[in-house]
């Protein structure tokens, strides 16, 4: 993860997404760059409420200090059921936050690793 990517989750859904896709095209014609962030918009604050829970932070500080982990490790450093962090994975996976790749094994086929989609994800969110 060399790269620095600022995440944004906001609640703005289809309104946000055009004003800022404005705001790019106005820049982009003025030929200034475009910050280097990807947004990740919540129409339900309540979706945007349960990326926020104790084991779900736990999770990703987890993933900052270890780097890509299998869900299997990523369970064992937690001290949870993999099923549980399986199913957190998954959820954070479809909003954005987190991306899975497979990696080979050594002689044991290929490992499904977890890894955070930036080094930093700033949270923000207008109710």
């Amino acid at each position: 993860m060399a790269q620095r990517v600022k995440v944004v989750i906001d609640k703005t859904g289809i309104d946000g997404f055009f004003r800022r896709a404005r705001a790019h095209a106005q820049a982009l014609d003025r030929g200034e760059a475009l910050p280097n962030e990807m947004v990740i918009a919540f129409e339900n604050p309540s979706d945007l409420l349960r990326m926020l829970s104790a084991e779900k932070q736990r999770l990703m500080d987890s993933l900052r200090e270890a780097g890509p982990v299998s869900i299997t490790v990523l369970a064992d450093k937690l001290g949870r059921n993999k099923r549980a962090v399986s199913r957190d994975v998954s959820l954070m996976r479809h909003h954005g936050l987190l991306k899975t790749k497979y990696v080979s094994n050594a002689g044991h086929g290929r490992n499904l690793v977890v890894m955070p989609v930036a080094k930093r994800i700033e949270l923000k969110s207008t109710i």
